[in-house]
């Protein structure tokens, strides 16, 4: 029997696609030489975090609460991998060939230069993991999704140890973690690494499990936490900032949550949380595209809103237009499947 959809998991999925999408778009006016910060869309840091950082963390927190709501029972393996990779692959190579596609045939980019074997990465879904030490064939998505997967991976070890041993595993986790970030030596940046970002999507498993709601005085610990960290900004690492202020922030965004579980803010958490997957894929190639059509040296703040407001515009329904064709796909696979089970039989 499915289950019935917990509005909190929405509204902090709604949040976090707006952040991420926050993220992207004022990541041009940051890289920009000189930097635009003028030109910066709400703001460029949560927190005293990286607003990229922020959103990344409730995602991570909210993946692993989601998985715990629905497997906490039961969880064979077989059907939880064959799921995971359907609900991953199919919307991600989609998405990729008709980026691929306008990349070749209307900017005309050479890939020349890339070798052909690193596209196994892109196959595989960790082609944005991996561009930062090496050429790959990046195009849609960020590093996360091949984060995900590998945590993905070891999701039924983590769900046995929520269920059976959750001290010591929160115990092994947190020791991996502090080794991870100010022991272990590696080219990739330490805020992608699955060992920095096992304890939030843990966190979420443990919420569900032992807590699934926040009263207010955790409520009201946590805002403390988050006013405190933004009022004096400490300087020490950012991968530890970013990890309790995630939790923080989820344990304040699902105590809010039960006071605007109403109407119109359920619809548009429901619509944003449908269709995040594919707002993920799309929306950085999307900014970018849009972005090289724009002298933000020559328009003003308001303008640069509204440009965002332009790339939302285009994102959501390219969103759901790969939504509902990766929907028919699957759709159509399956009926074709099953006439050929029959005809077998």
């Amino acid at each position: 029997m499915k289950k019935e959809r917990i509005f909190y998991l929405d509204f902090i999925r709604a949040f976090a696609v707006v952040a991420i999408l926050l993220t992207h778009y004022n990541a041009l006016f940051w890289f920009m030489e000189p930097k635009l910060l003028d030109k910066v869309v709400i703001t460029l840091r949560v927190c005293n975090i990286y607003i990229g950082d922020f959103g990344v963390s409730l995602f991570f927190i909210i993946s692993g609460a989601a998985l715990m709501y629905v497997y906490e029972q039961k969880c064979e393996l077989f059907k939880f991998y064959k799921k995971r990779l359907i609900s991953i692959y199919p919307m991600f190579w989609l998405t990729y060939i008709i980026a691929f596609l306008i990349q070749k045939m209307v900017y005309h980019v050479d890939f020349s230069g890339i070798p052909k074997e690193n596209f196994v990465l892109t196959v595989l879904g960790f082609d944005s993991y991996y561009s930062g030490i090496m050429p790959t064939f990046y195009l849609i998505g960020e590093w996360f999704l091949g984060c995900i997967i590998l945590i993905y991976i070891i999701f039924p070890l983590l769900r046995w140890g929520v269920n059976k041993h959750p001290g010591y595993f929160t115990a092994v986790i947190a020791l991996v973690y502090l080794l991870a970030i100010f022991c272990y030596s590696t080219p990739l940046d330490k805020s992608v690494l699955v060992a920095t970002r096992i304890p939030e999507f843990f966190f979420g498993m443990l919420y569900i499990k032992y807590f699934k709601k926040t009263n207010w005085k955790a409520a009201l610990l946590a805002l403390a936490v988050l006013v405190l960290n933004t009022v004096f900004a400490p300087a020490f690492n950012s991968n530890i900032q970013t990890t309790y202020v995630g939790i923080m922030a989820f344990l304040v965004l699902t105590y809010i949550a039960k006071f605007i579980e109403f109407g119109w803010v359920k619809a548009i958490c429901s619509f944003l949380s449908k269709y995040s997957y594919a707002i993920f894929l799309t929306h950085h190639f999307i900014i970018y595209r849009v972005a090289e059509r724009v002298d933000f040296q020559s328009i003003s703040t308001a303008g640069s809103y509204g440009v965002f407001g332009i790339c939302v515009a285009v994102i959501i329904p390219v969103s759901m237009l790969i939504y509902f064709i990766d929907n028919r796909i699957r759709k159509g696979t399956s009926m074709l499947v099953n006439r050929f089970r029959k005809r077998e039989a």
